[in-house]
Formats: C-alpha cells, sequence, structure tokens
C-alpha cells in the first residue's frame, strides 16, 4: 500500500508541477512601453512593431506612450502603465532620478522594468550605449568621407539638446570628426532629431553653408528630413559631393542608403534585435520570477553601414 500510495503522490505532484508549467506559460502578461518620439522616429516604428509583433504572438496587450515631451511626460506613462496592470514596463530611461519613485512603486508591485538608453541599478535589466563611442564613430565616418573626396571640408550637425546623452554624442561626433579630419570646419549645429526638424535644419544648412560637404547627426531621424530638404534643393553626392552620416539604421535609412547618393553611412546599433532581447529577458523574469543577473547590462554594438555592406543588417533576397 505505501508503494501505491508514494506512487499516487509522485504523479500527483508530476501532475501538478507540469500544470503549473503551463499556467505560467499561459499566462497572459500586459507590457508597457514609453519611448521618445515612438510613432515619429523611425528606429522607434521600428521598435515598435517588432515588440507588438511578439506580443501578438504571445497573446499579450502592447501599451505605448511617447514621452518626447521629457520628464512630466515619462510619469504620467509610468502612472499609466502601472494604473493598467502592466506586468512588464520598457522605458526610454534618461532622467531615472526625477521618477525614481514611480519606478521603485513598480517594481514594489512586482512589475519587472527594461531601461533602454540607461544603464539603470533599478531595473533588473538594461541596454544602453556608448555615446562618446557611437558619436565618435560617425564623427570619424565624415572625417573619412572628407579626407578621400575633393570638398570644402566644412560640416554641420544634427543635435537634440533635450536629452544630455544625445549632447554627448553630439560632442563625440564633432571630436570624431576634428581630430580625423584637421582642415574640417564644423559650420553650424541645429536641433533636429525628428523628420520635421531635419527639413527645417537641412534648408537652414545649405543657406548658412552653400558649399558644405557632410552632415552628421544623432540619429538617422533628423538626418532623413535633412536629405529630403537636400533633394527638394536639388542637392545629390554626385554633382555636389554631399554626404550624410547617421545612426540607427533604421528601415527608413536603410532604404535612403540604397538610393546611392547622400544618404552615405548609418551606424548599425543592432536597436531592434537589442530591444527584442530585453523584452525576452523582461517577459522570462516576470513568468519565472527569476532574473539573471549576468545579463543585467548590454551594451549595443557598432558597425557602420554602407550601402557596399549593407547585407550586414539587409540580406540580399
Amino acid at each position: 500500500m505505501k508503494k501505491w500510495a508514494a506512487l499516487a503522490l509522485t504523479c500527483a505532484m508530476t501532475l501538478g508541477l507540469g500544470a503549473g508549467s503551463v499556467m505560467a506559460e499561459e499566462k497572459s502578461l500586459t507590457v508597457g512601453m514609453a519611448l521618445s518620439g515612438i510613432t515619429s522616429n523611425a528606429i522607434f516604428i521600428d521598435m515598435t512593431k517588432s515588440i507588438q509583433a511578439k506580443c501578438d504572438e504571445a497573446g499579450y496587450k502592447l501599451m505605448t506612450a511617447d514621452i518626447a515631451e521629457g520628464v512630466q511626460a515619462t510619469v504620467t506613462a509610468l502612472e499609466n502603465f502601472i494604473n493598467g496592470g502592466c506586468d512588464v514596463i520598457l522605458i526610454q530611461n534618461s532622467e531615472e532620478e526625477a521618477y525614481a519613485d514611480l519606478l521603485q512603486s513598480a517594481l514594489d508591485k512586482g512589475i519587472v522594468i527594461g531601461s533602454y538608453d540607461y544603464n539603470s541599478d533599478m531595473a533588473q535589466y538594461s541596454i544602453y550605449s556608448s555615446d562618446e563611442e557611437i558619436g565618435y564613430a560617425i564623427g570619424k565616418a565624415a572625417a573619412d568621407y572628407c579626407n578621400e573626396n575633393e570638398g570644402s571640408k566644412k560640416a554641420c550637425i544634427c543635435n537634440y539638446s533635450q536629452l544630455d546623452f544625445l549632447v554627448t554624442r553630439e560632442k563625440a561626433i564633432e571630436k570624431g570628426f576634428l581630430e580625423n579630419c584637421p582642415d574640417g570646419e564644423v559650420v553650424s549645429v541645429l536641433d533636429a532629431g525628428y523628420p520635421n526638424e531635419g527639413v527645417t535644419a537641412g534648408e537652414n544648412f545649405l543657406q548658412a553653408c552653400p558649399d558644405l560637404q557632410v552632415v552628421m547627426g544623432i540619429n538617422d531621424g533628423g538626418c532623413l528630413g535633412v536629405y529630403e530638404a537636400f533633394k527638394a534643393a536639388g542637392k545629390s553626392r554626385a554633382n555636389d559631393g554631399i554626404a550624410i552620416i547617421a545612426s540607427d539604421a533604421s528601415e527608413d535609412a536603410l532604404n535612403a542608403l540604397e538610393d546611392d547618393d547622400m544618404y552615405y553611412c548609418t551606424m548599425d546599433l543592432d536597436l531592434v534585435n537589442q530591444v527584442n532581447t530585453l523584452y525576452d529577458r523582461c517577459v522570462e523574469a516576470s513568468l519565472t520570477g527569476e532574473v539573471d543577473e549576468s545579463v543585467h547590462s548590454t551594451v549595443y554594438p557598432i558597425n557602420p553601414i554602407y550601402l557596399s555592406n549593407i547585407t550586414d543588417v539587409r540580406p540580399a533576397e
């Protein structure tokens, strides 16, 4: 009897564990994602589409928020995510100290936090960049272009002064350019993080420096607007020797590279895959209650993409 009782107990425990595993796997989650310019910044549009697809496949709900307006928008987004019952929050984290109390409130409720763009001690997982290295790579690519091609060696920069980490990137862009092109000159620096701002910046660049040779930008968004403004003004790389060097390797930027014209180079930071990985880790932590501390922090890789190596990020069909 004891033998059968033990066997029955073992079977019951096995069935119970199996049912628990199934319940964990089938748990429906709500995910909140807050990005700056979530519907207007090219790379963030790509990220959102990818995370939406992953949520749809798993049967999860995705809540999104645009936090382009800064701290107050972030506070509102976090409040909405917490009150909306989010199990996971992915947040572009730029000024954590301003809303640390809300992040702590989320953690206290068992919400898993993924920090994008900032190495956070509060979040379970972080993915972020070395803005000094990204900026320097952009500047060096522009310097290499000027050194290899005849032209004025005059440059303009699209920055985004509202975010400190992008100011750091902007300064590194200028450093990378001037250190590698000693005869170079930065003529104009304008805020242009989004395409509409880039159009205005591009028009102003041409007025301030009709013979400019390169435009460097902290992201693809603003530089894509510059590209449109330059095309509207009848400019081209073949006739005017102008090159645009930016960052993020968004789908729109890769399309522009394939024009084989002024959009010359974009830094691939593997952002969509990095955010997908952040999502996967946070979802796993929410489902299992376990965090892998060995991958708490991940730094984006940097790979300059030109038309010549575009297959690194867009395999040939």
